[in-house]
This record gives C-alpha cells, structure tokens and sequence, in this order.
C-alpha cells in the first residue's frame, strides 16, 4: 500500500483532528492511569509506554535553537519511537548544536543487532498542494513540528511523518514501509543525545544551572485496538532517564519533567554539574 495525494491530504487532516482529539483527552486524569517505575537510557529523556499493542505514537515539538546548547551536546534530536521484539522504528528531527536547523528522518533498527534496516526508506517532501521532492531539506529553528509514526497491522506496513505546522512541509515515506506481522508493544517519545537507541553521546557538559531542551505536547498513543490516549491511560507510562553510563561522574545527561495537561505534555532537561549523583539525579 502507498501512500497517494489523497492519503497525504487525509494525513495533514489528522494532524490537526488528533491535536484536538489529544486537547480533549488532557482535560482530565482518566482513573486508570498507570505509573511504571523510571528506567534509564544511555541517551535519550522523556516517556515510554508499555502494557499495549501501539499501533501509532504522535507528538508535537516546538523547535529551539540547537546552537544555544552547544556547550553541552554536539547534537540531538527529538523522535517517537515504536518497538517490537524484533525491530525499533523512530522518526524526528536532527540537530547539529553548530548549526540551526532540524533535519527529519526515519530509521528502522534490527532491535537484535542494531543494525540499521532502512534509513528514510522512501522519504519526499510534499508540499499543502502534493507537490513532493526526493531532496531533503531542513525545517528552521522557531517553527513548530509534529512528529507521527503509524503501522498498519492488517497491511504490515509502517509511515512516518513530519509535519512543518509553520510552512506546511511534510516529510513522509511513499510508499509505507513493508513490516508484516509485527507487534510493537513500546512506545518512545523523547530527546535523543546518541546516534542510536543504545549508543550514548560521545561526550557531555553539565551545564552551571537547569537548562530545557524541549517541551512535547499533543503527545498521543494508539493501540492495535484503536483505543486513542495520552501517555496517562490504561497502558503503563514509565519516565526515561538518560545516563551514558560511562562512570564519569557526569554521567545524567538529561531527565524528563512530570507529565501535564493530562498526560499529553512534558519537558525535558539537562541534568547540570549540580544535580549529577551515584543513583538518583537531583530533580532540575
């Protein structure tokens, strides 16, 4: 199955529906959400949830000016991730800390190996009217991006996007990715510090003070059964800490804040020279 004009009319249309589906959602704490205990990355911050079949995992991210952290990072990037047994599969958008834009991608991982399977497999760039390239560009710092990563269990075929709310852009995969008969019982959303989902960053700075990296909102989750959350809902939410677990003594690179607007938003930040500790980082 691909993805035609139509389809990418219909997706931009979702955006904006799930943005508001999301704002409904956030009114209220549903009396079954479920916490997990906190678990560590070696390079990335945010939330991951567990305990569903997530089909589709959407976020919006507002898009600061990486050169700001260049003291810190040499670079990041903000992805939603889904994973299976077998395969892990992130889209976002990369930064350089020395330069100012975000780059989108996509990479489908062997969760085994770490291997990489596919990288912008089918990538274009299409504009409101369905005018697409293969050349892809970058998306400015100061704009607005949603980030969505989607498979369809019954066709076993994964898309990604990102969504340029500022110039209208989309990044996206046509045709989808085929990935028959899988089950993604994980869902990621976060800053990423590494060039993988197990590599930490090649060096880290604490900074003086607290400093955020970014703030997620419109965060949604869907599961194989079509059941549309936040991260608070039925499924388990876990806090993700990133720590390169390099024994440095800086090894807290950054750590998500408590969930807000009923689970649909959070923001993550640099743990500085401050707040670094054998187990536990200081709350920024």
């Amino acid at each position: 199955m691909s993805i035609s004009g139509s389809r990418r009319r219909a997706a931009s249309a979702l955006i904006t529906a799930g943005a508001a589906a999301v704002a409904m959602l956030a009114l209220a704490v549903p009396a079954g959400a479920s916490t997990g205990t906190q678990e560590i990355s070696p390079e990335q911050a945010g939330y991951t949830a567990t305990g569903a079949q997530f089909q589709e995992v959407d976020a919006t991210i507002y898009l600061r000016n990486p050169d700001q952290y260049s003291s810190e990072v040499s670079g990041y990037s903000h992805s939603v991730q889904l994973w299976s047994a077998d395969r892990v599969a992130v889209a976002g958008v990369a930064a350089s800390t020395s330069g100012s834009g975000y780059t989108p991608f996509a990479t489908v991982y062997d969760r085994s190996t770490h291997t990489v399977l596919a990288s912008d497999p089918n990538a274009e760039i299409c504009d409101e009217h369905d005018n697409c390239t293969t050349t892809i560009g970058a998306f400015a710092a100061g704009d607005t991006v949603t980030l969505k990563l989607i498979y369809f269990p019954r066709d076993g075929i994964l898309a990604f996007s990102v969504h340029d709310n500022n110039t209208r852009l989309t990044f996206l995969n046509e045709p989808a990715y085929p990935a028959a008969g899988e089950s993604f019982t994980q869902a990621r959303v976060g800053t990423e510090f590494g060039p993988d989902p197990w590599t930490a960053p090649s060096s880290y700075t604490p900074p003086a003070n607290p400093l955020k990296v970014a703030a997620y909102n419109n965060v949604a989750l869907t599961s194989y059964s079509g059941h549309i959350a936040a991260l608070w809902s039925w499924w388990v939410h876990h806090k993700l800490l990133a720590n390169t677990g390099q024994q440095t003594g800086h090894d807290w690179v950054a750590v998500p804040a408590d969930l807000t607007s009923g689970g649909a938003s959070f923001q993550t930040s640099f743990v500085p020279l401050s707040g670094q500790a054998p187990n536990q980082p200081a709350r920024p």
